[in-house]
């Protein structure tokens, strides 16, 4: 029996360190206050798909560390309640888990990164960029590709090389969509050429029906920065689970002024590019001049929406960018908000759009207003259940938002 003490000695160190880590767990829990959606006003079934994802602190600590939770109709949750497997690993967004627990299979050993995925009656599908890390440059560029044919429940996967790879110094799919039976990846290269490097936008296109890479286009080339001068080209946030046919991106150039005490920058350009990935047509979206200054902050496809803070209230203002005509703008009373914070997460579905306070002191607002009649069909607000009279002033980080 002597052979096997180190076994067993192993064995128990590992059962009393899982049993410490969950013990530990349990009575750190209650350090951490609970938040709930407190409703204001309207119609509490407009927020019973909604998750928010965030993190909070107290006094004049400025660590999220250890606060992330997930806030959702029924209350708050925290990752620190989750298991020892979750906390390493990290838990998938709302969207991520509602495909792994309906295509367990198909989600296997796939990442939780949501614009690797694409969705829609017939198709499941997967695309994401595996490399060689080497030593000065990464190399041997492939795609990894699994699409699930929801029809007849088959799953083809291919391993395909990055057409031009070797001027590739890094690369990542930006958003997935399905044309025409035909799989759209778009992706954002930085290319390495005599030394220097830029960024280009791609649409690589797959034949969902053969399994060849028919096609490989550039829709911009962004030249590298210089100096203080830069430029960029930014995918305009959809919904991750709406089939779309146009991209729009947001191109600016920029200057970054260094004064004395601090820095800032101003935007020296800014225009709206639409990509239809039907007829490949690339248009400049040409903005109405009350439109220039505004935040681009959605497109649900066939409309983007701008938004300011006016008079301490948002206003939104929608662009329908088949005609370029303006919609009626409408206004969203988000409290504590003002101009000089971060704008709020905007999210769009079904006709109604998702506001919430990226950073606010002590609670985050939350509307739900129909884009259609600007008719507000929710407030409430994130706040602390059960606020002690003596808890000092804290600070609300809501990240992420999602709509089942």
């Amino acid at each position: 029996m002597r052979k096997y003490w180190k076994f067993t000695a192993i064995i128990a160190v590992i059962v009393l360190s899982i049993g410490a880590f969950y013990v530990n767990s349990a009575m750190s829990a209650t350090q951490y206050p609970k938040f709930v959606i407190k409703e204001q006003s309207g119609n509490v079934e407009e927020i019973k798909s909604l998750e928010l994802e965030g993190g909070y602190h107290e006094g004049n600590s400025m660590s999220y560390t250890n606060t992330h939770f997930k806030i959702s109709s029924d209350g708050s949750e925290y990752r620190d309640g989750s298991s020892l497997i979750d906390q390493l690993m990290g838990q998938p967004t709302p969207i991520i888990k509602e495909l792994q627990e309906k295509y367990r299979d198909f989600m296997r050993g796939k990442g939780q990164n949501m614009d690797s995925f694409f969705e829609n009656d017939q198709f499941l599908a997967f695309a994401d960029v595996k490399y060689k890390l080497g030593v000065s440059e990464s190399s041997d560029f492939k795609f990894v590709i699994s699409i699930l044919d929801k029809n007849n429940g088959n799953t083809t996967s291919y391993n395909i090389k990055v057409p031009d790879s070797s001027v590739v110094n890094h690369i990542f799919v930006e958003d997935l969509q399905v044309v025409d039976n035909e799989l759209k990846m778009i992706t954002s290269n930085t290319i390495r050429e005599n030394e220097k490097y830029y960024n280009e936008k791609h649409i690589y296109t797959l034949s969902i029906s053969n399994g060849n890479l028919s096609s490989n286009e550039v829709i911009f080339s962004i030249p590298e920065s210089q100096e203080e001068l830069q430029s960029d080209a930014q995918l305009i946030q959809t919904d991750p689970k709406q089939t779309n046919e146009h991209l729009v991106f947001l191109k600016t150039e920029s200057k970054f002024i260094e004064q004395e005490e601090s820095a800032r920058i101003d935007v020296l350009s800014k225009k709206l590019v639409s990509y239809n990935l039907k007829t490949k047509e690339i248009n400049t979206i040409e903005l109405p001049e009350n439109l220039k200054d505004k935040q681009v902050s959605f497109f649900d496809g066939s409309t983007i929406y701008f938004t300011e803070f006016r008079e301490q209230k948002l206003v939104v203002s929608p662009l329908i960018i088949e005609n370029n005509q303006a919609g009626s703008e409408f206004t969203i009373q988000l409290s504590n908000a003002s101009s000089n914070e971060q704008p709020p997460i905007i999210l769009v579905k079904e006709s109604k759009l998702y506001a919430v306070n990226q950073i606010s002191k002590t609670k985050s607002s939350v509307a739900v207003v129909n884009v259609k009649t600007g008719e507000t069909l929710y407030e409430g607000e994130v706040v602390r259940k059960n606020t002690p009279e003596s808890m000092e002033e804290f600070e609300l980080y809501i990240y992420e938002m999602s709509v089942k």
